[in-house]
């Protein structure tokens, strides 16, 4: 028997954050917490949010955060609020900052709020950290937020770029779940049947307002919010991120590991086509609606090589013990090349 812990509670719409005093004391949050958040976010939303709440009567402590989610980072910050003895933590920024943020609660049994500024990730709800260490990513099963907060006037205000790069991480799951079935058949890996369908019909509503979301529009920045935050219940219910991680990721691990080129989202777009047509998938429809949306199709929009593409098809495989279409071997220079001018990411010249 598994406990599953849906602690997940919810304050959207536009202006929301105006009313942090409100929800926070709706929820019990502790009166005494450390905001963590980075040098733009804090002009973006973190002063505004610490300001309401040192009005209210909170005791909040600012800490900025550089550099990304690497494990230096999270150590460090965990070490400082064990030190501080806060009772809470509130994470305001991208999915790198709230990552670091849920793995900080974790490990001190601490009230987490996600306050994100963009969606360029899942990682607003998961209930896992994906830190890098020693050159690689790892993702720690961490805890869910216990309230995320989305303030659509701000998400609709966002730099598209990061609503391009949260629509290619959440379209993920058209090769994801293709490749967590094959993980349980061929690999035995655990499957959860009800979260792949729950996972799948996301994946289709998502298709459907590809044009909101490209819009960036009330009815696309919803759908993009909702379906990140649908991850952390998915992720919770199915105990594993299989449920929206599979060749695509590995890929976009490797390019990440490679080159440190592009946002997350932006990688994993650009695995989706591969591992699409590896599938035999339509791999057409996914590149339209990266393209649609915004988002990088080619090397030359990514910012990377031909050499370090092929690289990382070659490597993606070690980049996780996973069961995937892409083996264990990885591709041959010869076919990786090939697989790359077939789907159009590298374009002849």
């Amino acid at each position: 028997m598994r406990v599953i812990k849906l602690s997940i509670n919810m304050a959207v719409g536009l202006g929301s954050l105006s009313e942090i005093v409100q929800i926070f004391e709706e929820i019990a949050f502790p009166r005494s917490a450390v905001l963590v958040t980075g040098p733009n976010t804090l002009k973006i939303a973190g002063n505004y949010v610490a300001d309401k709440l040192v009005d209210a009567g909170y005791s909040i402590d600012v800490k900025i955060v550089e550099g990304g989610a690497i494990a230096e980072n999270a150590d460090s910050l965990l070490e400082y609020v064990r030190k501080s003895g806060f009772s809470g933590i509130i994470g305001v920024g991208g999915g790198s900052i709230i990552d670091i943020v849920k793995y900080v609660g974790a490990n001190l049994n601490l009230k987490v709020a996600s306050i994100p500024t963009t969606l360029s990730s899942d990682a607003i709800a998961t209930p896992f950290s994906v830190l890098w260490r020693g050159g690689k990513s790892q993702a720690i099963r961490t805890m869910s937020p216990n309230i995320i907060i989305g303030d659509y006037s701000i998400l609709m205000n966002e730099p598209h770029r990061y609503v391009a790069a949260g629509f290619g991480d959440m379209i993920a799951k058209y090769t994801s779940l293709h490749d967590w079935w094959l993980a349980y058949w061929l690999g035995d890996e655990p499957y959860l049947d009800f979260a792949a369908q729950l996972a799948n019909g996301t994946t289709e509503l998502l298709i459907k307002r590809a044009n909101n979301i490209a819009k960036q529009d009330y009815m696309g920045i919803e759908t993009l919010f909702y379906a990140e935050v649908l991850d952390g219940y998915l992720m919770e219910l199915a105990n594993t991120t299989r449920v929206a991680a599979g060749s695509e990721h590995l890929i976009a691990f490797a390019i990440e590991n490679l080159t440190g080129k592009g946002l997350h989202g932006e990688q994993v777009g650009i695995g989706t086509i591969i591992s699409a047509y590896l599938q035999s998938r339509d791999w057409r429809l996914v590149k339209d609606l990266l393209s649609r949306v915004g988002a990088p199709t080619t090397i030359d929009e990514l910012g990377i090589t031909k050499e370090e593409m092929i690289k990382a098809l070659q490597v993606a495989p070690q980049m996780r013990n996973w069961y995937t279409i892409l083996g264990t071997r990885g591709l041959s220079e010869v076919k990786a090349e090939r697989l790359l001018r077939y789907t159009g990411i590298l374009r002849s010249h």
